[in-house]
């Protein structure tokens, strides 16, 4: 086949495709893929569909708190994590060949359960590699030898009872899920991430939301803030995520004592005072626009540890829902305090995630 893709972004991947696309082909069996990936069986299926004389190789997860006890990539466990609950499915297409788009549509997919079959429409999916919708792919991160595939989400809601079979059906071609549990399992490509005992949740200081309109659509550089609350500069840093056309801006204020001397609000550094020189970071989030949030997309890294949260004690509540959070209005705006995991040297620097994009912090005097 004449080579269409020479480059270009690679997938997130679980690095299943490397798997799938290796010498085993697509005949890999479950027993193999979820001894390499560490994926419950009952958590995945694959999919084998002809196409003009090709195979689409179709890997599909179910999003549960056990999907995140596997050999999932960071940058990927930050795209799933906001899917938690929703009952929601992974989708990677691919196929052996290096191409830059394929005959492949989420439009094809159908769902069976009880009975009854129903195709979701565009607006249950959500793209993460760009095109997804479209049949765009991208050459496999382990190279081209790997071909090419896409990522996506299917949220399916309300619609199937997780609690019972349902069937996943692309061009004829099926397979059913039995999802065993949706209860949470100890990880085992991360570090564990133990924390003091959670704080209770606060009314909303008044200094969390009145400043809004100034950190929305005023200037959002790290120096500019600090100015504007009177934190000593090392203790904050900014962070601008900007996704098919929203804009979602992150506050991050490591809680050291100089910050009981700052601008902040009584009723707020009240509010913090218990985490204050733990290690904490604040953050709060808000947009000019508007844009998806979901706390559980932050994780640490240091020392190449990621260290990712299952828990909501690892997180306390500046304005209530600040966990349930998954979107942010207009000039919104929702706050908390990240607990810093007691693995974590605060002696040392360290790096705070939210998805692919991170702020830095040094070590405190």
């Amino acid at each position: 086949m004449k080579r269409l893709y020479a480059g270009g972004r690679g997938l997130l991947a679980f690095l299943l495709i490397l798997l799938l696309l290796g010498t085993a082909g697509f005949a890999a069996t479950t027993a193999q893929i979820a001894e390499k990936t560490g994926l419950a069986p009952d958590l995945f299926v694959q999919l084998t569909a002809p196409v003009h004389g090709h195979d689409l190789g179709i890997f599909i997860v179910f999003i549960t708190d056990r999907t995140f006890s596997s050999r999932i990539s960071p940058k990927l466990r930050g795209e799933l994590a906001p899917y938690v609950g929703r009952n929601a499915l992974y989708v990677n297409p691919s196929v052996k060949q290096v191409v830059s788009s394929f005959d492949f549509s989420p439009e094809r997919f159908t769902i069976t359960q009880n009975g009854k079959t129903f195709t979701p429409s565009q607006k249950d999916w959500v793209a993460i590699t760009p095109g997804f919708l479209a049949g765009k792919f991208v050459v496999n991160p382990g190279g081209e030898t790997y071909g090419s595939g896409s990522e996506g989400i299917l949220v399916l809601g309300d619609r199937i009872d997780v609690a019972k079979p349902f069937t996943v059906s692309y061009q004829g071609v099926s397979a059913t899920f039995t999802i065993k549990s949706l209860g949470t399992t100890a990880p085992t490509a991360v570090a564990t991430t133990p924390t003091p005992p959670q704080t209770p949740a606060v009314t909303p200081p008044s200094q969390v939301t009145n400043l809004v309109t100034a950190l929305a659509h005023g200037d959002f550089s790290a120096p500019a803030v600090a100015k504007l609350i009177g934190v000593d500069p090392t203790l904050v840093r900014t962070l601008v995520v900007k996704s098919r056309g929203e804009e979602l801006r992150l506050l991050f204020v490591r809680l050291e004592a100089s910050v009981r001397a700052s601008a902040l609000s009584t009723d707020l550094i009240k509010s913090i005072d218990p985490l204050i020189g733990s290690g904490a970071v604040m953050v709060w989030a808000l947009s000019p626009t508007g844009a998806d949030f979901s706390p559980w997309r932050f994780y640490i890294q240091q020392h190449g540890t990621n260290y990712v949260f299952f828990s909501s004690s690892s997180f306390a509540e500046l304005t209530p829902g600040f966990l349930k959070a998954r979107r942010i209005p207009v000039d919104g705006i929702v706050a908390g305090v990240i607990k810093l995991p007691k693995a974590v040297d605060r002696g040392a620097p360290f790096a705070v995630f939210y998805g692919s994009a991170k702020v830095e912090f040094n070590p405190t005097p």
